[in-house]
């Protein structure tokens, strides 16, 4: 995590969504699908590097960089009132190194395999 860089990085939100957790005040970085190759490190550091995505995500993704831990919890149960659907995380020091794309299939997989072992 880059320190005091608290943000919320979104991807397949709407305008309007986008807006909702700007009047928040929460700093927001909206993730285009040019940049789902650039590294999650990369994206907060505003970097920019337009890369040809062919095949885009259907998900919609917020994660958390930098959150105190109440701070996070309060933010999670406020952005569910709004946002329904998606994938929630926080940025790690592991996935701070992976892809957008890679983090955002990661983090489906890993809902997908819970709902599976839920229901077993």
């Amino acid at each position: 995590m880059l320190d005091n860089n608290k943000c919320i990085l979104v991807y397949g939100l709407t305008k309007d969504e986008i807006q909702w957790l700007n009047d928040l005040n929460y700093k927001v970085i909206n993730i285009s699908p040019d940049m789902c190759e650039m590294t999650v490190k990369e994206v907060l550091e505003r970097l920019r590097f337009e890369i040809i995505n062919n095949n885009p995500i259907k998900e919609k993704a917020i994660i958390y960089n930098n959150f105190p831990e109440s701070e996070l919890r309060e933010a999670i149960a406020l952005t569910r009132t709004k946002i329904k659907g998606g994938v929630l995380a926080m940025v790690t020091p592991n996935s701070i190194n992976w892809t957008f794309n890679y983090l955002i299939n990661h983090l489906i997989e890993e809902r997908e395999w819970h709902l599976r072992n839920r229901k077993e």
